[in-house]
């Protein structure tokens, strides 16, 4: 019997995870460390967040952007009635708290497309996503997948449930499973300017507690799975069907050319850089250290720097990417007229802005930003972020 495998029997009076400790390849040192990232706190997230907590997952962090209302009560364990109205993540971590003491939690409210550094994938261990929409999906995907992170995928209908965990390199991914129709789906959500829609309400997705169960356990299990080093079938869809209580296993084929297939390469750490503390003259300027007096900054999606109307001549300063922006946005406020977006996703150093803050051009905590000289290039990571970010209560 190797170390791994030792079985460890505790006091059951004093020790609340004794009964783990008859599994024989369970280590409550590896589950305590660990930093878990769970996506979503509706009906599968609250399973999910209920499970780990019991677990007594070292670190949990609960990222969502909605809030509860009546139709949440009966398929989410977390919440109670007097919660109507209040940030999802907020009730949840509380409950989690509440549950098990020993777990530390941190709740952040947000949009997980937009919002979120692309560093915090890199200082989590798993991540479990319970989402309700393929647009989701689709950035955690590549985000997991940029930063080599393994992350487990649960979905819910009536009495139908999927499972599926995908390791970047290993098997298909989320995005090799998607059609043209669900591109034209997620596409829904944009107009023509590729400001975000207000008028698309997403449908909701019928589902029970029962199925809700059923899924996040799995999921829960795979991720504890990931945690020990132990086997998982990454690219597989573990589907259930709860009409039929048929269980069975599918696998997806690799789509060639898939565009989540690509790695941030090399990553750099910068422990003194922020994203409210470093300016962009400041990051520019170690690029240049590194790449040459060229050296130029790039991000990842559209910077709107202004609106500008070219009818009463206003013009308002914006800095925050596109995609996160209402088609409102593109009417003048002072005359009603429409205006006329000025864009950039790169910094030259000739900007006028380059006192600004990244975060004031909508770089979050621990975003990771390109640096470009050439074919040579560079992904700085604002390391400095990691202490305040992932803290935990």
């Amino acid at each position: 019997m190797t170390e791994a495998e030792t079985i460890v029997i505790t006091d059951p009076d004093s020790d609340r995870y004794h009964t783990f400790g008859y599994i024989s390849w369970w280590q409550q040192e590896v589950v305590r460390n660990a930093t878990v990232l769970v996506i979503g706190a509706g009906a599968l997230g609250n399973e999910v967040i209920k499970n780990l907590t019991l677990m007594g997952i070292g670190n949990l962090l609960i990222a969502d952007f909605d809030t509860i209302e009546d139709s949440n009560l009966s398929r989410s364990v977390l919440f109670r009635a007097g919660d109507r109205g209040r940030r999802k993540v907020d009730a949840a971590a509380e409950a989690a708290k509440a549950i098990n003491p020993d777990v530390k939690v941190k709740a952040w409210h947000g949009d997980i497309n937009f919002e979120m550094g692309l560093g915090v994938f890199r200082h989590v261990d798993a991540i479990i996503g319970c989402l309700d929409n393929r647009e989701a999906r689709l950035s955690i995907n590549r985000f997991s997948w940029a930063v080599d992170r393994p992350w487990v995928d649960g979905a819910i209908q009536e009495l139908m449930g999927i499972v599926r965990v995908f390791r970047p390199g290993e098997g298909a991914c989320y995005e090799c499973t998607l059609t043209d129709l669900d591109y034209q789906i997620i596409n829904l959500r944009y107009s023509c300017p590729l400001l975000a829609r207000q008028d698309i309400l997403m449908g909701k997705v019928p589902t029970t507690p029962t199925s809700a169960s059923i899924v996040a356990a799995f999921q829960t299990q795979e991720a504890l799975k990931l945690l020990h080093d132990m086997e998982v079938q990454p690219g597989k869809a573990l589907m259930i069907n709860g009409l039929t209580n048929d269980i069975y296993i599918t696998e997806y084929p690799v789509k060639e050319f898939c565009m989540s297939h690509s790695r941030l390469e090399p990553i750099v750490e910068l422990p003194e850089a922020t994203a409210e503390g470093t300016t962009l003259a400041g990051l520019l300027a170690t690029a240049r250290e590194r790449l040459g007096p060229e050296a130029v900054l790039e991000f990842d999606s559209e910077l709107v720097v202004s609106m500008d109307c070219g009818a009463c001549g206003q013009n308002e300063p914006i800095f925050q990417r596109m995609a996160r922006l209402y088609e409102d946005a593109a009417v003048c406020p002072n005359c009603g007229a429409k205006r006329e977006m000025r864009l950039t996703h790169r910094i030259s150093g000739e900007e006028e802005f380059l006192d600004r803050t990244l975060a004031g051009v909508d770089v979050p905590p621990l975003g990771i930003i390109r640096a470009r000289n050439g074919g040579e290039r560079v992904y700085y990571e604002l390391t400095g972020d990691k202490a305040t970010f992932l803290q935990f209560a």
